[in-house]
């Protein structure tokens, strides 16, 4: 049967969520935030008659995310979906592939899930002007300034840079002032962290300067024993991800719903 769960619940999800932690970071993390007596924040699951998950169900305003460790009732869990309000569901493509099929959902976008356990040293000799910095709220502004400028970033503001640097860091790189690479993490905890924000403004690309910042935030994170992950479905960017030592470990769907 499928209910809300409540905080009694939280170490059994936390467990379950924890069998594939890396595919869960972004859930582990809102899970952390929001916890379970929220009005936008909403957790589902199907349990069995000795208390076990049987796959979770999260809807976060309209968005949903869908994960399950194995086997799950399909049919159970499809027929709950179809009675929710929602714009797009993701999740771990095997479980959510089948919902989507079942639902008719055929509008989709798929990214690989990588998981970074020892980097590959690069030759990372840059121009000695340019300034290797840790993202801070001191040069927020001029962070949100770059995101503006790269056409696959939108949306960012200030406001949401701020969030993503108390579950994260960063660093970027300062040519006279100005920001104009950068790659940041979030939704980190002691076992993984995910990389977000990699990007390098267009005039200045093709120098290296990305993996600069990428190498710093990983080698950092390493250290510490956090694994760095990351989503990518631009084959340019796998390309480098692959050279740093970045191993696909599964793959993620987004269905919209129009």
């Amino acid at each position: 049967m499928i209910k809300r769960l409540d905080k009694r619940y939280e170490k059994k999800v936390i467990d379950y969520l924890n069998l594939e932690r890396e595919i869960n970071t972004f859930n582990l993390q809102e899970l952390k935030n929001y916890g379970f007596e929220n009005v936008f924040y909403k957790i589902y699951s199907d349990i069995d008659e000795e208390g076990n998950i049987n796959g979770i169900l999260f809807k976060c305003f309209e968005y949903l995310t869908f994960y399950a460790y194995k086997e799950f009732d399909i049919d159970q869990f499809c027929d709950f979906i179809s009675k929710l309000e929602f714009s797009e569901i993701s999740g771990k493509s095997s479980c959510v592939d089948i919902i989507a099929k079942k639902l008719g959902l055929l509008k989709y976008r798929k990214v690989h899930l990588c998981r970074l356990d020892n980097i590959e040293k690069q030759n990372q000799n840059i121009d000695p002007n340019l300034k290797l910095r840790k993202i801070s709220i001191f040069n927020i502004k001029k962070i949100v300034n770059l995101y503006e400028q790269i056409g696959e970033f939108q949306n960012t503001t200030i406001e949401g840079l701020r969030s993503n640097l108390k579950s994260g860091r960063g660093y970027c790189i300062e040519d006279r002032k100005k920001v104009i690479s950068m790659a940041k993490s979030t939704a980190e905890n002691k076992n993984t962290a995910m990389i977000i924000g990699v990007g390098t403004h267009p005039k200045y690309r093709n120098q290296g300067l990305a993996t600069k910042c990428l190498v710093k935030l990983c080698e950092e994170l390493l250290e510490q024993g956090i694994k760095p992950c990351l989503f990518y479905d631009n084959e340019e960017a796998g390309k480098l991800y692959r050279k740093l030592g970045f191993k696909t470990i599964d793959n993620w769907s987004i269905y919209y719903k129009n």
